[in-house]
């Protein structure tokens, strides 16, 4: 398994390494791609299966099919705004509403971005809002589980949409960068360590991707941009060896 990888990550290097040239050619992306069993520990909540998920374990969105959606988004940091009581704001809730999808919230497309301005809608007159404190909310459980994973390892494995990528459909995943010849950046020597050793702890399979000069990235089907992640598990690597 190593020594495929090794050839994989090599190759998509040189197909485009110029050590003369500044820019990011040679940028290297492995993904990995993580059994629904990897996690099976974690702690799990949704409103419902019919509602889909649309910034990780936080917001969940569902088209009720007659001119209205009901949106969930947990952990709704406090705002100018009253709060559950009427008094002042000040804990971060759980917010369930119902609104028609030409209203400014369900139309602008903040649900899978910015859905905590999912509060516009204590101005829409046609919207039916329901509040609950997140301390005591399940939510608040599963997103304690995942503090804590992305201390202990680094990272947060995202989730596929469904029919978005052929590769693993609906699996949960994470993407790994690096950049040859950079000394403040993590190597494909280091790229390949903690690739193989993600794979042994969970069982995830991994593809490779080589840079592409035109879309300026690599060709990985996510188009994540060169990121962190791979410094931050090196890091947290580190501190547990130093506990040792």
């Amino acid at each position: 398994m190593k020594r495929s990888l090794r050839r994989h990550i090599e190759a998509a290097i040189n197909q485009t390494y110029n050590p003369r040239r500044s820019d990011s050619r040679g940028q290297v992306a492995v993904v990995l791609s993580f059994p629904e069993d990897a996690f099976a520990d974690a702690p799990r909540w949704s409103p419902g299966p019919d509602f889909t998920p649309t910034a990780g374990e936080y917001a969940w969105l569902r088209d009720n099919g007659d001119g209205t959606s009901t949106a969930v988004v947990a952990g709704v940091g406090p705002k100018e705004l009253p709060g559950l009581d009427g008094g002042e704001w000040t804990d971060p809730e759980v917010w369930t509403a119902t609104a028609p999808n030409d209203s400014i919230f369900m139309d602008s497309g903040a649900m899978w971005d910015k859905p905590h301005r999912i509060t516009w809608l204590l101005r829409e007159p046609r919207a039916v809002v329901h509040r609950e404190l997140y301390s005591t909310h399940p939510s608040a459980g599963v997103h304690a589980y995942w503090e804590n994973f992305d201390e202990r390892w680094g990272f947060l494995p995202g989730r596929m949409h469904r029919g978005e990528f052929p590769f693993a459909d609906r699996r949960q995943f994470v993407v790994l960068h690096t950049e040859p010849g950079f000394a403040n950046l993590p190597s494909e020597v280091q790229l390949l360590d903690v690739a193989v050793m993600l794979m042994r702890t969970f069982g995830a399979k991994a593809r490779v991707y080589a840079y592409d000069p035109q879309r300026r990235n690599t060709r990985d089907p996510m188009n994540t941009v060169s990121d962190y992640t791979l410094s931050s598990v090196l890091r947290c690597r580190e501190r547990s060896a130093a506990r040792r």
